[in-house]
Protein backbone atom coordinates (compact mmCIF):
# COMPACT_ATOMS: atom_id res chain seq x y z
CA UNK A 1 0.00 0.00 0.00
CA UNK A 2 1.22 3.28 -1.15
CA UNK A 3 2.53 5.91 1.48
CA UNK A 4 2.43 8.69 -0.74
CA UNK A 5 -1.40 9.27 0.31
CA UNK A 6 -2.91 12.87 1.03
CA UNK A 7 -4.87 12.30 4.42
CA UNK A 8 -8.12 15.11 4.39
CA UNK A 9 -11.47 14.77 6.00
CA UNK A 10 -15.00 16.12 5.54
CA UNK A 11 -17.02 17.43 8.11
CA UNK A 12 -20.70 16.66 8.40
CA UNK A 13 -23.25 17.59 10.80
CA UNK A 14 -22.90 14.70 13.05
CA UNK A 15 -20.16 12.66 11.26
CA UNK A 16 -16.29 13.58 10.65
CA UNK A 17 -15.74 11.45 7.23
CA UNK A 18 -11.81 10.80 6.58
CA UNK A 19 -10.32 10.13 2.97
CA UNK A 20 -7.05 9.32 1.41
CA UNK A 21 -6.47 10.54 -1.71
CA UNK A 22 -3.78 9.16 -4.23
CA UNK A 23 -2.32 9.86 -7.78
CA UNK A 24 -1.98 12.76 -9.94
CA UNK A 25 -4.25 15.80 -8.86
CA UNK A 26 -5.05 16.41 -12.97
CA UNK A 27 -5.99 12.76 -13.59
CA UNK A 28 -10.00 11.07 -13.91
CA UNK A 29 -11.31 10.85 -10.55
CA UNK A 30 -12.01 6.84 -8.90
CA UNK A 31 -14.11 6.83 -5.55
CA UNK A 32 -13.83 3.81 -3.67
CA UNK A 33 -16.48 3.14 -0.96
CA UNK A 34 -15.96 0.26 0.95
CA UNK A 35 -18.37 -2.80 2.40
CA UNK A 36 -20.43 -2.93 5.74
CA UNK A 37 -17.90 -2.79 8.93
CA UNK A 38 -15.09 -2.79 6.56
CA UNK A 39 -12.45 0.47 6.08
CA UNK A 40 -10.51 1.81 3.17
CA UNK A 41 -7.67 -0.62 3.52
CA UNK A 42 -10.44 -2.91 1.62
CA UNK A 43 -9.11 -0.80 -1.44
CA UNK A 44 -5.29 -1.44 -0.74
CA UNK A 45 -4.52 -4.08 -4.13
CA UNK A 46 -6.53 -1.43 -6.35
CA UNK A 47 -4.28 1.52 -5.21
CA UNK A 48 -1.35 0.08 -5.86
CA UNK A 49 -2.14 -0.82 -9.02
CA UNK A 50 -4.03 2.55 -10.18
CA UNK A 51 -2.54 5.07 -8.33
CA UNK A 52 0.07 5.74 -11.13
CA UNK A 53 -3.12 6.92 -13.81
CA UNK A 54 -6.07 7.88 -11.40
CA UNK A 55 -6.88 10.38 -8.80
CA UNK A 56 -7.93 7.77 -6.12
CA UNK A 57 -10.08 9.17 -3.26
CA UNK A 58 -10.45 6.45 -0.48
CA UNK A 59 -12.72 7.31 2.60
CA UNK A 60 -13.68 5.20 5.75
CA UNK A 61 -17.49 5.44 5.65
CA UNK A 62 -19.44 7.04 8.50
CA UNK A 63 -19.23 4.66 11.65
CA UNK A 64 -16.02 3.03 10.11
CA UNK A 65 -12.41 2.98 10.26
CA UNK A 66 -10.99 6.59 11.11
CA UNK A 67 -14.71 7.97 10.42
CA UNK A 68 -16.23 8.25 13.83
CA UNK A 69 -20.02 9.41 13.82
CA UNK A 70 -22.80 10.61 16.26
CA UNK A 71 -25.70 7.88 17.07
CA UNK A 72 -26.13 5.09 14.57
CA UNK A 73 -25.58 4.38 11.15
CA UNK A 74 -27.80 5.21 8.67
CA UNK A 75 -27.76 4.52 4.81
CA UNK A 76 -29.07 7.70 3.34
CA UNK A 77 -26.71 9.88 6.40
CA UNK A 78 -23.99 7.69 4.04
CA UNK A 79 -25.30 8.60 0.40
CA UNK A 80 -25.47 12.22 1.56
CA UNK A 81 -21.92 11.75 3.15
CA UNK A 82 -20.38 11.14 -0.36
CA UNK A 83 -22.55 13.82 -2.20
CA UNK A 84 -20.70 16.20 0.01
CA UNK A 85 -17.83 14.61 -0.73
CA UNK A 86 -18.36 14.86 -4.83
CA UNK A 87 -19.38 18.48 -4.20
CA UNK A 88 -15.85 19.12 -2.39
CA UNK A 89 -13.54 16.78 -5.06
CA UNK A 90 -15.18 18.89 -7.66
CA UNK A 91 -14.13 16.44 -10.30
CA UNK A 92 -14.31 16.66 -14.30
CA UNK A 93 -14.34 13.34 -14.75
CA UNK A 94 -15.53 10.88 -12.09
CA UNK A 95 -16.31 6.96 -11.28
CA UNK A 96 -17.25 5.55 -8.80
CA UNK A 97 -16.50 2.16 -7.58
CA UNK A 98 -18.56 0.00 -4.54
CA UNK A 99 -18.53 -3.24 -3.14
CA UNK A 100 -21.03 -4.46 -0.93
CA UNK A 101 -22.70 -1.80 0.70
CA UNK A 102 -20.57 1.04 -0.51
CA UNK A 103 -22.32 -1.21 -4.12
CA UNK A 104 -25.56 0.17 -2.74
CA UNK A 105 -24.50 3.16 -2.27
CA UNK A 106 -22.50 4.42 -5.69
CA UNK A 107 -26.27 2.93 -7.33
CA UNK A 108 -28.28 5.72 -5.14
CA UNK A 109 -25.79 8.39 -6.09
CA UNK A 110 -26.53 7.43 -9.80
CA UNK A 111 -30.08 7.43 -8.78
CA UNK A 112 -30.23 10.72 -7.25
CA UNK A 113 -28.17 12.43 -9.00
CA UNK A 114 -26.81 10.99 -12.42
CA UNK A 115 -25.33 13.98 -13.63
CA UNK A 116 -22.46 13.86 -10.83
CA UNK A 117 -20.93 10.65 -12.03
CA UNK A 118 -19.47 9.00 -15.47
CA UNK A 119 -19.14 5.40 -14.47
CA UNK A 120 -20.09 3.02 -11.84
CA UNK A 121 -18.65 -0.09 -10.84
CA UNK A 122 -20.86 -2.43 -8.95
CA UNK A 123 -19.10 -5.13 -6.98
CA UNK A 124 -21.40 -8.00 -5.35
CA UNK A 125 -24.07 -5.94 -4.52
CA UNK A 126 -27.83 -6.49 -4.64
CA UNK A 127 -29.51 -4.05 -7.15
CA UNK A 128 -31.03 -1.36 -5.70
CA UNK A 129 -34.48 -1.11 -7.66
CA UNK A 130 -34.83 -5.01 -8.09
CA UNK A 131 -38.18 -6.50 -7.86
CA UNK A 132 -38.49 -8.23 -4.46
CA UNK A 133 -40.67 -10.18 -2.05
CA UNK A 134 -41.61 -7.00 0.65
CA UNK A 135 -41.14 -9.74 3.21
CA UNK A 136 -37.35 -10.65 2.14
CA UNK A 137 -35.67 -7.32 3.31
CA UNK A 138 -37.67 -8.21 7.20
CA UNK A 139 -36.87 -11.86 7.40
CA UNK A 140 -33.12 -11.32 6.57
CA UNK A 141 -32.95 -8.73 9.30
CA UNK A 142 -35.14 -10.49 12.05
CA UNK A 143 -32.94 -13.80 11.47
CA UNK A 144 -29.81 -11.85 12.12
CA UNK A 145 -30.71 -10.53 15.02
CA UNK A 146 -31.88 -14.06 16.56
CA UNK A 147 -28.21 -15.26 15.23
CA UNK A 148 -26.56 -13.07 17.83
CA UNK A 149 -28.26 -14.61 20.75
CA UNK A 150 -27.53 -18.05 19.18
CA UNK A 151 -24.01 -17.66 19.14
CA UNK A 152 -21.13 -16.09 20.26
CA UNK A 153 -19.61 -13.08 19.38
CA UNK A 154 -16.80 -14.85 18.14
CA UNK A 155 -18.16 -17.53 16.71
CA UNK A 156 -20.54 -14.82 14.79
CA UNK A 157 -17.58 -12.99 13.50
CA UNK A 158 -15.94 -16.09 12.48
CA UNK A 159 -19.40 -17.17 10.31
CA UNK A 160 -18.94 -12.79 8.86
CA UNK A 161 -15.59 -14.07 8.13
CA UNK A 162 -16.33 -17.00 6.17
CA UNK A 163 -18.95 -15.27 3.94
CA UNK A 164 -17.27 -12.65 3.43
CA UNK A 165 -13.83 -13.97 2.00
CA UNK A 166 -12.60 -16.87 0.83
CA UNK A 167 -8.29 -16.20 1.22
CA UNK A 168 -7.63 -16.80 5.03
CA UNK A 169 -5.91 -13.32 4.99
CA UNK A 170 -8.99 -11.23 3.80
CA UNK A 171 -10.75 -13.10 6.59
CA UNK A 172 -8.29 -12.51 9.43
CA UNK A 173 -8.64 -8.57 8.30
CA UNK A 174 -12.26 -8.48 8.68
CA UNK A 175 -12.18 -10.59 11.78
CA UNK A 176 -9.35 -7.26 13.05
CA UNK A 177 -11.51 -4.73 11.46
CA UNK A 178 -14.46 -5.41 13.60
CA UNK A 179 -12.69 -6.87 17.05
CA UNK A 180 -13.97 -3.71 18.93
CA UNK A 181 -17.61 -3.91 17.16
CA UNK A 182 -20.62 -5.29 19.09
CA UNK A 183 -22.45 -7.31 16.91
CA UNK A 184 -25.91 -5.48 17.50
CA UNK A 185 -23.79 -2.51 15.71
CA UNK A 186 -23.19 -4.86 12.75
CA UNK A 187 -27.06 -6.14 12.65
CA UNK A 188 -27.88 -2.31 12.67
CA UNK A 189 -25.89 -1.01 9.65
CA UNK A 190 -27.18 -4.30 7.55
CA UNK A 191 -31.02 -3.32 8.58
CA UNK A 192 -30.12 0.39 7.86
CA UNK A 193 -28.75 -0.76 3.95
CA UNK A 194 -31.92 -3.84 3.73
CA UNK A 195 -34.48 -0.98 4.70
CA UNK A 196 -33.06 2.08 3.32
CA UNK A 197 -31.24 0.66 0.15
CA UNK A 198 -33.87 -1.11 -1.57
CA UNK A 199 -36.23 0.38 -3.69
CA UNK A 200 -37.95 -1.72 -6.35
CA UNK A 201 -38.68 0.59 -9.86
CA UNK A 202 -39.06 -1.72 -12.41
CA UNK A 203 -38.79 0.90 -15.39
CA UNK A 204 -35.12 2.37 -13.89
CA UNK A 205 -32.10 1.70 -16.39
CA UNK A 206 -29.02 3.03 -14.68
CA UNK A 207 -27.97 5.70 -16.39
CA UNK A 208 -24.31 5.72 -16.85
CA UNK A 209 -21.93 3.09 -18.07
CA UNK A 210 -21.49 0.45 -15.39
CA UNK A 211 -19.47 -2.55 -14.66
CA UNK A 212 -21.33 -5.55 -12.74
CA UNK A 213 -18.66 -7.61 -10.89
CA UNK A 214 -19.07 -10.48 -8.06
CA UNK A 215 -16.88 -13.40 -7.27
CA UNK A 216 -17.91 -16.68 -8.71
CA UNK A 217 -18.28 -17.77 -4.69
CA UNK A 218 -20.68 -15.18 -3.53
CA UNK A 219 -23.27 -16.50 -1.22
CA UNK A 220 -24.26 -13.55 0.10
CA UNK A 221 -28.14 -12.82 -0.40
CA UNK A 222 -29.42 -13.17 -4.26
CA UNK A 223 -25.97 -11.58 -5.46
CA UNK A 224 -24.50 -14.21 -7.88
CA UNK A 225 -28.49 -14.89 -9.76
CA UNK A 226 -29.66 -11.23 -9.46
CA UNK A 227 -26.48 -9.24 -10.84
CA UNK A 228 -26.71 -12.06 -13.89
CA UNK A 229 -30.17 -10.92 -14.68
CA UNK A 230 -29.55 -7.20 -13.53
CA UNK A 231 -26.96 -7.16 -16.45
CA UNK A 232 -29.26 -8.94 -18.59
CA UNK A 233 -31.34 -5.99 -18.35
CA UNK A 234 -29.15 -3.45 -18.74
CA UNK A 235 -27.94 -1.78 -21.90
CA UNK A 236 -25.17 0.24 -20.48
CA UNK A 237 -23.71 -2.45 -18.55
CA UNK A 238 -20.39 -4.88 -18.43
CA UNK A 239 -20.53 -8.18 -16.81
CA UNK A 240 -17.56 -10.40 -14.83
CA UNK A 241 -17.38 -12.90 -12.85
CA UNK A 242 -14.21 -13.17 -10.70
CA UNK A 243 -12.71 -16.68 -10.57
CA UNK A 244 -12.04 -17.81 -6.95
CA UNK A 245 -13.47 -15.17 -5.07
CA UNK A 246 -16.40 -14.86 -2.40
CA UNK A 247 -18.38 -11.65 -1.49
CA UNK A 248 -14.85 -9.32 -1.27
CA UNK A 249 -13.91 -10.13 -4.62
CA UNK A 250 -11.32 -7.50 -4.91
CA UNK A 251 -9.63 -8.64 -2.19
CA UNK A 252 -10.34 -12.23 -2.48
CA UNK A 253 -8.29 -12.08 -6.37
CA UNK A 254 -7.01 -8.61 -6.72
CA UNK A 255 -5.29 -9.58 -9.99
CA UNK A 256 -8.85 -10.39 -12.10
CA UNK A 257 -10.63 -7.72 -10.14
CA UNK A 258 -7.80 -5.40 -11.33
CA UNK A 259 -7.81 -6.91 -14.72
CA UNK A 260 -11.45 -5.91 -15.21
CA UNK A 261 -11.09 -2.63 -13.23
CA UNK A 262 -8.34 -1.42 -15.24
CA UNK A 263 -9.94 -2.23 -18.74
CA UNK A 264 -13.32 -0.59 -17.85
CA UNK A 265 -12.01 2.74 -16.81
CA UNK A 266 -9.67 2.76 -19.47
CA UNK A 267 -12.91 2.34 -21.96
CA UNK A 268 -15.09 4.93 -19.59
CA UNK A 269 -12.45 7.48 -18.45
CA UNK A 270 -10.28 8.50 -21.03
CA UNK A 271 -6.36 9.79 -19.68
CA UNK A 272 -5.35 11.39 -22.55
CA UNK A 273 -6.58 14.98 -21.74
CA UNK A 274 -4.97 15.04 -18.67
CA UNK A 275 -1.67 13.83 -19.52
CA UNK A 276 -2.14 16.48 -22.18
CA UNK A 277 -2.48 19.29 -19.75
Amino acid sequence: MSERAERRRLIRPDATIHYRVHGPERAPTVLFLHGATLDHHAWDRQVDALEEHYRLVVPDLRGHGESPMEGRFEFDAAVDDVLALLEELDAERIALVGLSLGGNIVQEIAYRAPERIDALVVADATCNTAPRNPLQAPMTIAWLAMLTTMISRHRFLQRSAAATAQDEEVQQYVMAVNKDRPTAEIVQILASLLRSALHPDADYRLPVSTLLIHGDGDRIGDIMDGTRKWAAREPLTEYVIVPGAGHASNQDNPEAFNAALTAFLARVLPMRRWRAA
